[in-house]
């Protein structure tokens, strides 16, 4: 049985460790969107690993890694948490790299640094928009281009041509030697070169054998470049419907989707944000939720739970399942707050609005429930969970109409609740 596992929210739901849990299971797994943009925390065997690009199925033995066609790939990064896992592991994880997956170069975040246009909305500045704008206007570096030193020198020729041309002015532009560029990228990605190749049929091939297939989401439905808080946004796709394209798979028969929700809502960098939370009681989510970006370390902005862009999001993706993370960040607050509404020009409306502006104008209408003082990190089954506890989850679940299957109450495996 194939499964998948998205986001529900603006990323950082703690899909690293629910890939984590399920991949244990699971005969190949494969990361489909995204780039270095994504931060995972996995805690494996005691050890706390951020990871950016290796999937989750890498901490196993025997278990396939993919890196499909739809990511954008940093293989300096790639690199040095690949030799990370492998060092803690003893071993080296089996890995698959799409010869069609594009690459990020050093002149892509110096692209962002250039036209600003990384810091005018949030992004993490690792060159993700400029790489993917790069292979819409066809003129990416692509990882099957490693396997002909000779092709990849030229277009790498080509390409910093161009953008001597549109920066004149720039020496930074005008410093990039394609020649060195071209050695240092097939020296860093030497170890990986036996593994590119064709991604989409070794994943067909699994799925036709009947393995137990994974996909792993990057970022979250809220920050889907077309159904986002656009353009406060990533640059690919996020959402289930996303997920067929990029593996190059037209019907995966994937049955169980999980949408991964915080038990709160944050957001990492600009854009609208109904639900926030200022002052005090926002920084203390933070501190004690640890909302830090794994990925650039920025603080995320806390805010209550949102169930006019969770319900938005479970339109997009039709989960079957939802795995809620940090409940036990809750504990000790008297009562809980959730969003059941926006209001917008004296109308209340439970549509999430496309438009920026509109939901930059919306203001939540809530429903407050009743909090819990326990401290949930031990508990293991439902019925330890207090009754506010279970009583909050029943309401997500009802609102939502869909059934949560997992609960996490805290960030290491065993803190998992199953429903």
């Amino acid at each position: 049985m194939a499964t998948a596992v998205l986001g529900m929210q603006w990323g950082d739901e703690g899909k690293g460790k629910i890939t984590h849990l399920l991949a244990r299971d699971a005969a190949m797994v494969v990361r489909f969107n995204g780039g270095p943009n994504a931060g995972h925390t996995v805690i494996d065997r005691g050890v706390k690993f951020g990871t950016h690009q290796v999937p989750a199925g890498a901490f196993y033995p025997g278990t396939v890694s993919v890196l499909a066609s739809g990511m954008v790939i940093d293989m300096r990064v790639l690199r040095e948490e690949y030799d990370a896992i492998s060092a803690h592991l003893g071993s080296r994880p089996e890995i698959i790299i799409a010869e069609n997956a594009h690459l990020i170069l050093p002149y892509h975040p110096l692209l962002e640094e250039l036209e600003g246009s990384g810091k005018a909305i949030g992004t993490t500045r690792r060159g993700i928009g400029p790489a993917y704008r790069d292979r819409a206007a066809r003129v990416g570096i692509r990882a099957g281009d490693l396997l002909a030193p000779d092709r990849l020198r030229a277009r790498l020729a080509r390409r910093i041509e161009l953008l001597v041309r549109s920066w004149p002015d720039a020496p930074a532009v005008s410093a990039l030697d394609p020649e060195k560029m071209a050695t240092e990228l097939i020296e860093v990605a030497a170890p990986f070169l036996p593994s590119i190749g064709d991604a989409a049929g070794a994943i067909r091939a699994a799925l036709a054998r009947g393995e137990e297939g994974l996909f792993e989401g990057a970022q979250g439905t809220l920050l889907d470049v077309d159904f986002g808080t656009y353009p406060y946004v990533t640059s690919s796709s996020t959402t289930f419907a996303g997920l067929p394209g990029a593996i190059g798979v037209p019907n995966p028969q994937i049955a169980r989707r999980i949408g991964v929700a915080k038990a709160y809502t944050t957001r990492v960098g600009a854009g609208p944000f109904p639900t926030e939370i200022a002052g005090k009681l926002g920084e203390e989510l933070q501190k004690k939720g640890g909302e830090f970006g794994v990925t650039t370390g920025r603080p995320r902005r806390c805010g209550w739970l949102d169930l006019v862009g969770l319900r938005h999001a479970v339109a997009l993706n039709d989960p079957t399942a939802l795995a809620i993370t940090k409940l036990d960040v809750l504990s000790g607050l008297d009562e809980i707050k959730v969003c059941r509404a926006y209001r917008i020009d004296g109308e209340e409306t439970t549509r999430f609005p496309l438009s920026v502006e509109d939901l930059s104008r919306c203001t939540p209408v809530y429903e407050t429930l009743s909090g819990w003082r326990e401290n949930l990190r031990s508990v293991r089954s439902p019925d330890g969970l207090p009754r506010a506890a279970r009583d909050y989850l029943e309401f997500i679940s009802d609102a939502l109409g869909v059934p949560i299957g997992i609960v996490s109450v805290g960030p290491a495996p065993e803190e998992t609740i199953a429903l």
